[in-house]
């Protein structure tokens, strides 16, 4: 976006609650963009869904923007062809309109700039296309609604869902209330303007509007950078990754360089004969750097190539809180990047062997049995045991990030979600107003919503194998919405309380979903549209408004109406399965039909109904999209989606780690031995017994390993600091996990050395002393 770093998210604040990124309502919006004088502009939407049916073919789902006039403007984004939308077409009764995104124009249209007048159905109406929006126009959108507290529109039903079209809001302040939040406001920071001078501004306009309305009790405002929003959720979680790859790439330098060390000194005697005849410095710095850049070169291209081929599998599992995942790829700049680490480890490693060189008594190489490598070795065995316990503390490190993303996943895999997902279907889709009309004068009777519902659960239930099926205005991990309420008798006391979300599910949810009944009754077929208002809470309500009482009975009144409680509910996290249940409050759906017809179809079942529920709709309703079908336990699993990727990451790059630390500390052990050879013979000559010589081999190894574990133990700890947000149910000071990454470290060394070790004690003194 042009001048990015002044773009701004202006949230609502509840001080009852602790919410801090809350949608606004529409008076308020408005009421922000004409009263501020630290904005140059300020736009809102309301992220949701559409319906696509074209002419004789399959109807699709949309993910819909409904956005204020000068949204485009505001992010400084031209459109590709065409326009964007006027004042005049952002108000009630304006002609129906849409923007069209980049995606859809080359999938529907093949790029053709006539698409401009074209005529496309949305929601059964007829939308004349104005323009063409680029993709870099929903940059960040998903992660915006992804924050926000509720109104998350479609990525609550795919997060990696991205804007398809862009209709105007059309807001209207008799009908978008203030009491209702439904918008996200997006602003541009005038220039010379602080983030903090803007809080200011805003702060002391939401003052001011909390003095004046009854609803906005309580209610503040937070400015908050658009890149913060966007990226500052997974920025520590990158940065380990960051840390991950360069400390494997450290791992592997030092492989690299205990093996040039060693090969440096058996080439002893090979660089005193060089240097003895005349070649110069130079001459060896050539030839080494040949030798290392064959090396790193060759690795490099092998890597690109596998990084090549693996990006799209890698995508395939990265969770979509990554902002801009469709732009990742191997580009120019990254294949520079690699070409400098390249050339920066065939440089610095390459040359150790000339460093060495230039240490070497040639008198004393030359003198040297070639075999042995020419003498210096009492000189390098520290280096080597640093580089070890270098190789040993980075391994650590990474296996403590990973087991501790393993625990944190495992324990969020055991977390009852408040309800049995197993068995369980989930099919979303959203009745068009033109044909499923919602009349409020005679609101919450909706009979050509009710016929539908009615319809689709007979026919539903009636498949072969379905057990139970109901319907819900949103799906069991979809944080709905949240609103404002009083217990009848009690209302001096609701001035301090939080919004409370609202659920509303037909009778035959609860059952579908095994959502436990803990006191009274749930609902029946007696709660019709014209039976007395009831409701049901959930036992987190009890908790803070019925601590010393029984709540059936009581009345609970939002929405305008007073509801009777007939019944106590178990708790269901549709905030997720890391948070806290939130206090709900559950409605008949008849009673409380979704005014733009968006529902969620539930059906527990002993085999795979899918295909069965898509022609079941197809039969009801052929325009009719659905949307989200999949099994409610994979919907499950995608919200731990973040913590999985990482800790598949971090568990292959420890395993990598495992794996070439091992090598390393097999390699020294190797070498050692070879070196030791003639002093091993001597001592088994003279009465030396197997454990004297495992003592011998291993003394070295074993000191390497303790300072390595304490170090690395440093340094996981720190790495893990990074990894607090993804954690659930540990800390980063986990015993367990340390405890069990000690054992898997001395495990692998002692699987490495475990072959050196026999070797060792298996030396015969006659045979050794004869090759001396």
């Amino acid at each position: 976006f042009v001048d990015a770093e002044r773009l701004v998210v202006v949230w609502e604040t509840d001080r009852d609650t602790g919410t801090s990124r809350e949608p606004a309502s529409f008076p308020d919006y408005v009421d922000f963009r004409n009263r501020n004088t630290r904005l140059d502009r300020l736009a809102s939407f309301i992220a949701g869904d559409m319906n696509l049916t074209p002419d004789g073919e399959d109807p699709a789902r949309l993910a819909r923007l409904s956005v204020s006039a000068d949204l485009f403007s505001l992010l400084g984004v031209p459109l590709l062809v065409g326009r964007g939308f006027t004042g005049e077409e952002d108000r009630p009764g304006s002609p129906d309109i849409v923007i069209i995104s980049e995606a859809m124009w080359a999938t529907l249209y093949q790029r053709d700039p006539a698409v401009v007048g074209a005529t496309i159905r949305l929601n059964s109406r007829p939308h004349t296309i104005v323009g063409v929006a680029p993709g870099s126009a929903a940059f960040g959108i998903p992660q915006v609604l992804a924050a926000a507290a509720y109104s998350r529109g479609f990525v609550s039903r795919d997060p990696r869902a991205q804007v398809d079209v862009w209709i105007p809001l059309r807001g209207d302040a008799t009908v978008m209330r203030r009491e209702n939040h439904p918008l996200i406001m997006l602003g541009r920071l005038a220039d010379g303007v602080s983030v903090a001078a803007a809080q200011d501004d805003l702060a002391a306009i939401a003052a001011d509007l909390e003095r004046t309305f009854p609803s906005n009790d309580a209610r503040g405002v937070m400015v908050e950078p658009l890149r913060e929003v966007v990226v500052g959720p997974v920025q520590p979680a990158l940065l380990a990754l960051l840390a991950a790859v360069a400390s494997l790439l450290l791992i592997a330098c030092v492989n690299v360089a205990n093996l040039l060390l060693a090969r440096a000194n058996v080439r002893g005697r090979e660089i005193a004969v060089r240097s003895a005849v005349g070649a110069a410095p130079r001459r060896l710095a050539q030839q080494f750097l040949v030798e290392g850049t064959v090396l790193t070169l060759t690795a490099a291209i092998l890597g690109v190539s596998l990084a090549s081929a693996g990006l799209q599998l890698l995508l395939t599992f990265a969770p979509p809180q990554i902002p801009r995942l469709t732009d990742v790829g191997i580009d120019r700049r990254v294949l520079l990047v690699t070409l400098f680490l390249t050339g920066s480890v065939t440089a610095v490693f390459g040359l150790l062997p000339l460093i060495h060189a230039r240490r070497v008594d040639l008198q004393a190489a030359l003198r040297c049995d070639a075999a042995t490598g020419g003498g210096g070795e009492r000189h390098q065995g520290r280096r080597r045991a640093a580089l070890v316990a270098a190789e040993v503390t980075l391994a650590v490190a990474l296996v403590i990030a990973a087991g501790l993303l393993l625990r944190s996943v495992s324990a969020l895999r055991q977390v009852d979600p408040g309800f049995d997902a197993t068995g369980v279907v989930k099919a979303q889709f959203q009745l068009p107003p033109a044909r499923y009309p919602v009349d409020m004068r005679l609101y919450p009777s909706a009979p050509a919503i009710q016929r539908f519902n009615e319809t689709l659960l007979a026919r539903i239930s009636a498949l072969p194998g379905v057990e139970r099926a109901g319907l819900a205005g949103n799906q069991p991990l979809d944080v709905g919405f949240t609103n404002s309420f009083v217990i009848v008798g009690r209302e001096a006391e609701a001035a301090a309380w939080p919004e409370i979300s609202v659920r509303r599910v037909t009778p035959e949810y609860f059952d579908t979903l095994k959502v436990q009944l803990i006191a009274g009754r749930r609902f029946d077929s007696r709660d019709g549209a014209n039976a007395p208002p009831v409701a049901l809470i959930n036992q987190a309500a009890v908790a803070r408004f019925f601590t010393d009482r029984d709540p059936v009975g009581y009345e609970i009144a939002f929405f305008g109406v007073n509801r009777h409680i007939v019944g106590v509910v178990g708790n269901e996290k549709f905030h997720g399965i890391a948070n806290e249940a939130p206090i709900a409050v559950y409605t008949p759906l008849a009673q409380t039909p979704s005014i733009d017809g968006a529902e969620a179809l539930l059906v527990r079942a002993s085999g795979d109904v899918r295909s069965a529920i898509r022609q079941v709709v197809r039969d009801i309703d052929p325009a009719l999209a659905l949307f989200g079908v999949e099994l409610l336990d994979e919907t499950l699993a995608d919200s731990i989606a973040e913590q999985h990727f990482l800790m598949q990451l971090l568990g292959v790059f420890a395993m990598i780690a495992l794996a070439l630390a091992g090598i390393g500390v097999h390699g020294v052990l190797s070498y050692t031995l070879a070196q030791k050879t003639g002093e091993i013979s001597v001592r088994v000559a003279l009465g030396a017994t197997r454990r004297d010589v495992m003592r011998l081999v291993l003394d070295q190894i074993a000191k390497v390993t303790i300072v390595g574990i304490m170090a690395g133990t440093a340094l996981g700890l720190t790495l893990a600091q990074g990894l607090r947000g993804s954690l659930y149910g540990i800390t980063p000071v986990d015993p367990l996990t340390l405890g069990g990454v000690v054992v898997v470290l001395c495990c692998v060394i002692a699987a490495s050395s475990v072959l050196t070790v026999r070797r060792a004690t298996r030396i015969h003194p006659v045979t050794a002393l004869r090759g001396e």
